[in-house]
């Protein structure tokens, strides 16, 4: 592993001199005299510590303190003090400062005081870690559906969530393969570690494998600090690879020896680093066919596909539909301080027979749209409050599965003609003798057609 990097700000050379000789074979030690190298070197090297002193040539370290913590809140920095400032030194804890040492630096104790104060950076980057987790865990009981489909889905969550192996999710976009993933995770022994999803249909391919796998200073153009790869980020955890079918074939052969050999090596790095990690993939595409068809390699296919779980799609599912719209509506109200009730029971049959493309997250986005167009006062979701492309198909489930062909045509037929008619009388800003001979028909016809088309004789 790299070496942690340790900054000194202090405009006595000698300070300096005494930390890389104490500590220079353990840590990275760097030094500068003034606030403005301090800053710019902690913008562009991202340090895990630094030593600030109280006075500088440019600034005060108080200011500077300041400067430091708009850019990075959470950076170390422990104050350097001559004793008549010890409480300009408490002044800098209250403002973020770990602590603060009195000159002359303590030699013997320097180097436990460093191994201390990065500990402590290490615990508390795994505690951000925790609560972030926590705040986004998902368990069985965020998979919503009582059909059968989904019922198997449950099962095999439960059947290989605390075996470490991997997984490939398959199934239409918007079925639900992160939250499925998530669920995996949170079952599992590594549920305290990080869950990282990755969207592999996301990434520039010119960015792939920084992204994946980290790069060392100046790999690239604007490559001006190290970073860490997800598979760093999710050490010890889950790294999740979604739409793992969009991979090129060269990133392919290095994920692959990733699985083989537990190791990676950063963009411009020379050294393995070891990684401890659970991968989970998902796919929208029949991977087989990628497979045959030289798309997609073979060999990791195999590697990826030793737990294959199907997602159903939600016209698969019918079932889960209401439950699905109930749990959205219930969610969105809240988020939305919106009162609504219920759904009405035209709304409910709506739903119900849409054949849902964009599956759950189609229902979602739906849902959410509904609320927003309800008016305060109504207690129910309307036909009218769902997207057009909804309203749409309302003709198609309002004649069922039993009529005729005559039967759909005519229902067809009726939706058009009443949105031409409303058109028309929108164009002529509702003068009926003028869109009459738009339309080709009699004043008398339009008004019968007004009213079998529950058309008012006039739009607010």
């Amino acid at each position: 592993m790299e070496r942690e990097k340790v900054l000194i700000i202090d405009d006595e050379p000698k300070i300096g001199w005494i930390f890389s000789k104490i500590a220079g074979e353990e840590y990275q030690i760097f030094s500068v005299q003034t606030g403005r190298e301090g800053l710019a070197f902690i913008k562009e090297e991202k340090p895990a510590l630094v030593f600030l002193d109280i006075r500088l040539p440019d600034t005060s370290g108080v200011d500077l303190l300041r400067q430091i913590r708009q850019f990075d809140k959470d950076l170390l920095v422990i104050m350097l003090t001559a004793n008549e400032e010890v409480r300009t030194a408490v002044e800098a804890m209250k403002l973020g400062a770990y602590d603060y040492l009195t000159k002359p630096v303590p030699n013997d104790r320097l180097a436990i005081i460093i191994k201390n104060a990065l500990e402590t950076r290490l615990l508390t980057e795994k505690v951000h870690t925790l609560e972030s987790q926590l705040q986004k865990r998902h368990t069985l009981e965020d998979i919503k559906g009582t059909s059968e489909p989904m019922q198997k889905v449950a099962a095999l969550i439960r059947r290989v969530a605390g075996h470490d192996v991997n997984v490939l999710l398959v199934g239409e976009s918007g079925t639900g393969k992160e939250l499925v993933a998530r669920a995996i995770h949170s079952e599992s022994e590594r549920r305290n570690k990080p869950f990282v999803p990755v969207d592999c249909s996301a990434i520039p391919e010119t960015l792939v494998e920084s992204e994946h796998f980290g790069h060392e200073k100046g790999a690239y153009t604007g490559a001006i600090s190290a970073q860490p790869g997800k598979f760093e980020q999710a050490e010890g955890g889950t790294l999740f690879l979604d739409e793992i079918g969009n991979l090129a074939k060269a990133i392919q052969a290095k994920l692959l020896r990733v699985i083989q050999e537990r190791e990676i090596f950063r963009l411009g790095g020379t050294k393995p680093i070891r990684v401890n990690v659970r991968l989970i993939a998902a796919t929208n595409r029949d991977l087989s066919k990628a497979v045959a068809s030289g798309e997609f390699r073979e060999d990791l296919y195999h590697r990826l596909n030793v737990f294959p779980i199907s997602l159903p799609s939600l016209r698969e599912r019918r079932e889960d539909v209401l439950l699905l719209s109930h749990y959205f509506l219930q969610k969105f109200s809240l988020e939305l301080r919106k009162s609504v009730k219920g759904l009405s029971n035209k709304t409910e049959t709506l739903l119900t027979h849409y054949r849902w493309p964009g599956n759950v997250r189609e229902l979602e986005n739906a849902l959410k749209h509904a609320l927003l167009m309800v008016s305060d006062g109504e207690q129910a979701i309307l036909p009218e409050h769902l997207p057009e492309s909804i309203r749409e198909m309302s003709f198609v489930a309002s004649v069922g599965g039993n009529s005729s062909l005559r039967e759909v045509s005519k229902d067809a037929a009726h939706k058009v003609e009443r949105e031409l008619i409303l058109k028309i009388l929108k164009e002529t800003n509702w003068n009926k003798r003028r869109a009459a001979g738009l339309l080709k028909i009699d004043y008398k016809t339009l008004f019968n057609k007004l009213k079998e088309h529950s058309i008012p004789s006039r739009m607010n």
